[in-house]
């Protein structure tokens, strides 16, 4: 097993695995919303989740990376999963941003907190965990894959 092959499986597993537990622990936050909670609250739960899609799409591509390697040392294709990753932490970011701009928002609004603070917790460690790890894979992705 090469370099790349090892370090892209496990980027590829850990990015994967950390875009499902924040997929979870979003759609719990959204289930398990009080009926009264602020209708915005789950467009910033919308983005977020579009933030743990964008890690998902980039564990994806290490994934690709790493069957890749296996096959051929093709750098066309080395140099789009490299420009996939950059996006997708790209993509991350802005999505993670927006969500929580839209969840400060609500939370200060009108005189009292429509959302209790374990909620907003979990909503920003979700943001917070999703783009270090886009940005890990991102960097791992970057320094491994051949350049041609």
């Amino acid at each position: 097993m090469t370099l790349v092959q090892s370090t892209a499986r496990s980027v590829a597993s850990t990015a994967i695995g950390v875009a499902v537990l924040a997929l979870t622990a979003l759609i719990w936050l959204g289930v398990a919303a009080p009926t009264d909670t602020h209708p915005l609250f789950y467009f910033g739960l919308i983005f977020l989740g579009g933030g743990a899609m964008g890690l998902l799409l980039a564990g994806v591509g290490a994934t690709a990376a790493r069957s890749r390697a296996s096959t051929s040392a093709d750098f066309r294709s080395f140099q789009g999963i490299r420009r996939l990753v950059l996006a997708m932490w790209l993509c991350t970011v802005v999505a993670d941003a927006l969500g929580v701009l839209v969840l400060l928002a609500i939370a200060g609004g009108r005189g009292s907190t429509p959302l209790s603070t374990s909620t907003l917790a979990v909503a920003f460690a979700t943001a917070a965990i999703t783009v270090i790890c886009a940005g890990f894979t991102s960097a791992v992705m970057r320094r491994v894959l051949p350049t041609g």
